[in-house]
């Protein structure tokens, strides 16, 4: 039964004006917006009409019968007027046909999650046609907000039926006139997506001349291609795709329609895919059309794409603003920047879609469907596929024709200027794959859309000017045409000019008063004359971080030697400084993700300069504003206004990754010596740039006070010096240091592994156990993370503490008081001090009630507690333990009961089981029982190439009543009477608790046909018995091949009989 429709045209009796929908053609009218909106024709007019949503089909429910009492409930209904075209001719048909559209299908799935999508807006793109006109509308169908809402809500509407408005726009695309009356129509959509394109949604018009014009709907006025079909009359009238032929196309991009006649003909019609150079002429023909031969660098441009001489050499009409928008909308399609390219071509899906429309390396243009999730990606993926001549001539071009219109389009310039920067990247030195040609192209219209946008000429471009066109550049240019011109030359690798135009644009008094005037309202020219300071200071800074990042030697210099890195460092330090800093790692997930190559201080000189530069730069500010910003800064980061030093400290800080979280590395993680050499260059110019700002903020005294900036400077330092990674060369730094710095002193001292000598400073020249506890707490601290990490002896060497007692019993003078903070060390760090090193240190005459109250019985207390936490700890492990073994042991008896259960088995290619012998009870050969022997049934398993021997064991003796554990049971045939059955395989049993049952086998490879009679076989049973407790669990947790781990036994069993018979 089919399912009823979704969308219901009611109440549209006599909303059309007379004489009605016209009739003779099935492309008089059609459905668009899935179905939601009929589109129909009234003589030359164009009307679209909307239905009702059926929501209980939706929710596949019964649908309501509309009967006349709910009919005239309902809204009343009316016609949308989208075109009339200025022909109205009877004899040829109108045609209206979808071309695109973004839907989703509901008969999906019937949840109401699904009837809220379908309860969306849904735009499609239609093809109208009258005569020898054609254009595409966009109509978009919106369900009543209000029925929406209750729906979402969980209530019901009249009925179940939604209204739906109809919203269209005007002929965005233009209106196309053909040579000929148009008398048929098809839509063409997918394809193989390579080519041009033509290879993406198409339409093709058949005209009375009998030729196949194709366009694309959404640069419908300008012509691809053209078809002929038919001879003069012709007499073919209708068009339609052919699906079904497009996978018997080779791949090739060809898409097929079938023309059929009145004479009974028809003929298939493939639209091959265009290759580069028919791209290229007809772009540089579009461009003679919109500029003039002059008006644009045709030479550059043709030499660039490689487009032949006859198009290069077309003169074309006058130039007019019509072929100027012509131009644009064909570039706006090439580039995926149109807007109803990303509508998706009537895919269905949850999130919109884009048709890419690019041009490829060898000039060929491809078209690919990708889903939208954000717009500038959608622009940079569309711009990606292009070729970089072609994605560069194409931008460059569309930036000149958005100049050039009568209403200057400057933000669709940016946006392509934008995205194509984006995908060209930095190029590197020795980069070949952008002629010359096209970066021509590019300086070219950059340097006109300079010119003509500034208020007075200060471009350093190439001399070549492009001559003017015929019409005046509006007055006031948009600095937006700046930016633009300004990202073209990024594109094209002209870096230095684009930063040059923008320092000499921002540093035109006239320009900037007028960027003034305009900010306050002054100006009602409705141009903006310039950016804020801190716009340009953010394009600046990214553009030299770009090119700093790239590591190109060329553009590393350029950032080093511009005017502009050291005017940005004085202006906005922290701007300026992240030019240098952000390809650095920010944080330790980071620096363990680095590759060796992106080491900050892998290059040989860069870090060395960079520090040059940023000490020679003199910030813009006063010091009384950078004083107030260390008053307020609460992470300890140095005011960068306060000087070089302050960029220069907080550069290296970056690169070193002191600030960043950087992880502790081992020596071991070195690099080469020349590597390792400029890395301690680096940290003893940190800790000499720190040293100095300490030294050049403290007063003319040796006792005075720090600033607030010198102890910044100060924290910062003693930072560096108690860092793990640090490489700074001690010996050098201590000789620098003046004396009163003792704390630096001892950091130094403990560096080159003098501890006691640091300790002692910190115990008696600055009176701090504090200080000295704090420093060995850090040594303990980075012995036990480097005994963690295996980088060092386990256990350490040397207690960390114990220098500090030594100090504190030698360097003390008052002996009495010596001894009272060496007890004071016990007793503060008794859980992590060596204890008897540390009391074989104490004089012999301490009387133990010196100890026993700070020290002897709180150690003895934890020791107590912490045998008893362990004791505890012991036992639920062990009980642990024997859980997991005897669900280990109950799984191996398990896997080894059956035949068909043995891994070991089952690997062997043992053939079809013929049959199994009864089980019998193995005997011992010299005695009747033995008080170790436990119960053993044997079973022969016959297959016909092999013998498997089973012995299930039970662990029980009458004999005994203590319980036992066997270990490594196995049943071994130890020699064989007939060379027809020879041992290959043992499958011992590990573990057979007390009580339990379990097998173990042994594989013999048999020769049947060999087998003479009767043959014997001489068995033995191996085992070991191992003590076990009360609860059955083994009284040792050693391994089995430890000497001393239970009793090995063999026993011999009376021999095995085996007739050749039974292999039968």
């Amino acid at each position: 039964m089919m399912k009823p429709p979704i969308s219901t045209y009611l109440k549209c009796s006599y909303i059309l004006p007379p004489p009605g929908v016209r009739g003779g053609s099935k492309n008089a009218m059609t459905l668009a917006c899935s179905g939601r909106v009929a589109v129909v024709a009234v003589t030359n007019t164009f009307y679209a009409i909307p239905s009702f949503l059926d929501v209980n089909v939706l929710r596949n429910q019964e649908s309501v019968v509309v009967n006349a009492a709910l009919l005239s409930a309902l809204p009343n209904v009316s016609a949308t007027k989208l075109l009339s075209f200025a022909q109205s001719s009877q004899v040829h048909p109108v045609i209206v046909i979808e071309c695109l559209s973004s839907s989703d299908d509901p008969a999906l799935a019937p949840s109401s999650v699904d009837v809220m999508r379908y309860l969306r807006p849904v735009t499609s793109l239609v093809v109208l046609a009258s005569g020898r006109e054609c254009t595409t509308v966009d109509i978009e169908s919106i369900p009543d907000a209000n029925a929406v809402q209750t729906i979402e809500k969980g209530g019901n509407v009249l009925g179940g039926k939604v209204m739906t408005a109809i919203k269209s726009s005007a002929c965005r695309h233009g209106i196309a006139t053909l040579p000929s009356p148009i008398v048929a129509a098809a839509s063409l959509s997918g394809g193989s997506g390579v080519g041009d394109i033509s290879s993406g949604p198409l339409v093709s018009l058949l005209t009375a001349d009998g030729l196949v014009h194709i366009r694309s709907p959404l640069c419908i006025a300008v012509p691809l291609t053209a078809i002929e079909v038919g001879t003069r009359p012709n007499d073919y009238f209708t068009l339609s795709p052919v699906p079904s032929a497009l996978k018997y196309s080779g791949g090739a991009g060809k898409k097929t329609l079938l023309a059929t006649s009145y004479g009974g003909e028809a003929r298939l019609v493939s639209c091959q895919a265009e290759n580069s150079q028919d791209f290229a002429d007809r772009f540089i023909k579009l461009s003679i059309d919109a500029f003039g031969p002059n008006g644009f660098p045709r030479l550059e441009l043709a030499d660039s794409l490689g487009s032949t001489f006859s198009a290069t050499s077309y003169v074309g009409p006058e130039p007019t603003e019509h072929k100027r928008s012509l131009l644009q909308q064909y570039l706006e399609v090439v580039l995926g920047l149109a807007d109803d390219v990303r509508r998706g071509g009537g895919r269905s899906s949850s999130v919109s879609e884009n048709i890419q429309i690019s041009v490829n390396q060898e000039g060929g243009m491809e078209v690919e469907v990708n889903e939208e999730t954000n717009q500038e990606d959608d622009l940079e993926a569309a711009s990606s596929s292009l070729g970089p001549n072609a994605l560069l001539t194409c931008t460059a071009l569309l930036c000149l024709v958005c100049f050039q219109m009568n209403t200057p389009n400057a933000t669709l310039a940016c946006r392509a200027s934008k995205a194509c920067a984006s995908v060209m990247g930095i190029r590197r030195r020795g980069d070949t794959s952008v002629a010359k040609s096209a970066v021509a192209v590019c300086e070219l219209i950059a340097d006109r859309l300079l010119k003509e946008a500034a208020a007075a000429s200060f471009s350093r471009l190439s001399p070549a000017p492009i001559s003017s066109s015929n019409r005046h550049a509006p007055s006031g240019a948009s600095m937006q045409f700046v930016e633009s011109a300004v990202w073209l030359l990024r594109s094209c690798g002209c870096h230095e000019k684009a930063i040059v135009v923008l320092e000499e644009r921002m540093n035109d008094p006239a320009l900037r008063n007028a960027s003034v005037a305009e900010e306050w309202g002054h100006s009602g020219s409705g141009f903006a004359f310039g950016w804020s300071q801190i716009k340009f200071d953010s394009y600046i800074a990214t553009h030299l971080g770009d090119l700093w990042s790239s590591k190109d030697e060329k553009y590393c210099q350029l950032v080093l030697q511009s005017s502009a890195t050291r005017d940005l460092l004085a202006r906005n330090p922290t701007l300026g400084l992240s030019i240098f800093t952000s390809p650095h790692p920010q944080n330790e997930n980071e620096w363990r993700k680095m590759k060796p190559s992106d080491e900050p201080l892998a290059h040989s000189f860069y870090p060395s300069k960079v520090t040059e530069l940023l000490k020679s730069v003199t910030p813009h500010d006063t010091s009384r504003e950078f004083h107030e910003k260390i008053a307020s800064d609460a992470a300890g980061s140095l005011p960068l206004h306060s000087g070089g030093r302050a960029l220069a400290v907080t550069y290296l800080e970056s690169a070193l990754g002191i600030s960043s979280g950087r992880p502790i590395e081992s020596p071991r993680e070195s690099s080469y010596d020349e590597f390792n050499e400029r890395k301690a260059d680096m940290h003893d110019e940190l800790s000499y740039l720190l040293l100095e700002g300490v030294i050049s903020e403290r007063g003319d005294g040796e006792s005075s006070e720090d600033s607030d900036l010198g102890a910044l400077y100060r924290l910062k330092l003693r930072r560096l010096l108690s860092w793990p990674n640090s490489r700074i060369r001690a010996e050098r730094l201590l000789t620098s240091l003046p004396t009163s710095f003792l704390r630096e002193h001892a950091l130094l001292l403990g560096r080159l592994g003098r501890h006691e000598d640091a300790l002692r400073i910190f115990y008696c020249d600055l009176s701090s156990m504090e200080l000295a506890l704090e420093y060995c707490d850090i040594r303990h601290e980075r012995k036990m993370e480097e005994v963690k990490k295996g980088h060092g002896s386990s256990p350490p060497s040397e207690c960390a503490y114990i220098p500090l007692v030594k100090v504190a019993l030698n360097a003390d003078q008052d002996p009495d008081r010596g001894i009272a903070a060496a007890i004071q060390v016990l007793a503060l760090r008794r859980n992590v001090i060596d204890k008897s090193a540390a009391l074989r240190l104490l004089p012999k005459n301490i009387p133990l009630s010196e100890m026993a109250r700070p020290f002897l019985i709180p150690a003895v207390v934890e020791n107590q507690s912490q045998v008893r936490r362990l004791s505890v700890a012991s036992a639920l492990l062990r009980s642990r333990y024997l859980q997991l073994k005897k669900k280990l042991t109950d799984a191996q008896l398990k896997s080894h009961a059956s035949l068909h259960s043995v891994p070991a088995l089952q690997k062997l290619n043992l053939g079809e089981h013929l049959h199994s012998s009864k089980p019998t009870k193995a005997r011992l050969v010299h005695t009747p029982s033995s008080p170790n022997f436990p119960d053993v049934l044997l079973v022969k398993h016959f297959f016909p190439r092999h013998l498997v021997v089973q012995a299930q064991v039970m662990n029980v003796n009458s004999s005994r009543d203590d319980v036992r554990t066997l270990t490594d049971v196995a049943f071994v045939v130890a020699e064989s009477s007939d060379e027809a059955l020879v041992p290959t395989l043992e499958v011992p049993l590990k573990t057979l608790p007390p009580r339990a049952t379990g097998s173990a086998w042994c594989v013999l490879a048999a020769s049947p046909h060999r087998l003479d009679g009767t043959a014997f076989l001489a068995s033995e049973l191996r085992f070991t018995v191992l003590e076990v407790d009360a609860a059955g669990a083994p009284l040792t947790f050693v391994e089995a091949n430890v000497p001393g781990y239970g009793r090995p036994f063999v026993e011999e069993l009376q021999d095995l009989e085996i007739r050749h018979t039974e292999f039968s």
